[in-house]
């Protein structure tokens, strides 16, 4: 089948059908989702006869939405965001982040003592920026927490190092923050290794075959360190921080269970397929193989790289843990 692309890019009040190349990218490791829009230097006023120069047009803080699809096939906004960046190349590139830009902006100093709320501290994050927060924020207390003239993406990043949460903007452009598995719960993509995909590049790895070092980290307020590492002497080394728990049991502790996680059977990498199957991260991906049905198995989305142009569209799907 022939798939004729259609893309439609909104850049503050004005829309873009004819571009050069655009590319973004979703993952439940960073806090905010980008985008890279290229555009000719010039463009000409849908009415009337004006040509308008797009550097000076376009404005950082602008609301960005990008559609991307196949004609009479699939079309879906995938990345809603502002505009941070404009660089007078040629194309013209423009650099988007989703609604963190807005939490940059918000300068926070508060203090709660005693046990608070994460959906608490959040909702003073989210506060008057215009930014949603998740419905599905978990139940999670928090001794006296202090904020200190910071901007709402270094407390959300501070929680999220420090309480080992994921955090972004998800699908619904709401700040989420808690476990990355919560999200997109249902949604599934199916890959076929030997029929939809442009390329496979998945490796199946045993559980013997993981070498892997944890190592915790615990700072103290006033610098001081506590370090724990477990797992294989030559494996590849995973770091965590946190100044929550000093316990050097329970670093050791948090450390065993994150090795239990991140050591099993199965697959690693990514996969790369034209914009269907849709897939987003948070989703769970099924891979079948019918040469060897028994590496079967189901995987969380940890991130997803979208490349559109003249020359094709893909999508880049890169597999987490085995769910």
């Amino acid at each position: 089948m022939l798939y004729v692309l259609e893309s439609k890019i909104e850049i503050g009040a004005y829309t873009f059908r004819n571009i050069h190349e655009v590319e973004f990218e979703k993952s439940v490791d960073t806090l905010a989702d980008t985008a890279t829009i290229k555009l000719p230097t010039r463009f000409k006023v849908k009415k009337g006869d004006d040509f308008k120069y797009t550097e000076e047009v376009i404005k950082v803080g602008d609301p960005v939405s990008i559609t991307v699809g196949y004609e009479n096939e699939y079309k879906g906004e995938e990345f809603l965001g502002y505009v941070k960046a404009i660089k007078p190349t040629i194309p013209v590139e423009i650099h988007c982040e989703d609604a963190f830009w807005l939490l940059r902006r918000k300068n926070i100093t508060k203090a709660w003592k005693g046990k608070v709320m994460l959906k608490e501290i959040l909702e003073e994050v989210v506060k008057d920026t215009g930014l949603k927060l998740a419905s599905n924020i978990p139940v999670f207390p928090i001794d006296n927490f202090i904020i200190k003239n910071a901007n709402g993406a270094k407390v959300v990043q501070r929680l999220k190092q420090d309480f080992r949460v994921s955090a972004f903007i998800n699908d619904q452009n709401e700040l989420y923050c808690g476990l990355r598995q919560l999200t997109n719960i249902g949604q599934i993509v199916d890959y076929d290794l030997q029929y939809n995909l442009v390329e496979n590049n998945l490796e199946f790895k045993t559980k013997e075959e993981r070498q892997l070092r944890i190592r915790y980290t615990y700072i103290a307020p006033d610098g001081k360190r506590k370090k724990v590492e477990v797992g294989d002497p030559d494996g590849e080394l995973r770091t965590f921080h946190t100044s929550v728990v000093s316990s050097v049991s329970k670093l050791k502790e948090m450390a065993k269970a994150s090795i239990e996680k991140l050591k099993y059977d199965g697959f690693e990498g990514n996969v790369v397929s034209f914009l269907i199957p849709f897939a987003t991260r948070g989703m769970k991906a099924r891979i079948f193989d019918k040469d060897y049905p028994h590496r079967e198995g189901s995987y969380f989305i940890k991130k997803v790289h979208v490349t559109f142009n003249t020359e094709g569209a893909r999508r880049t799907v890169s597999l987490g843990t085995r769910l």
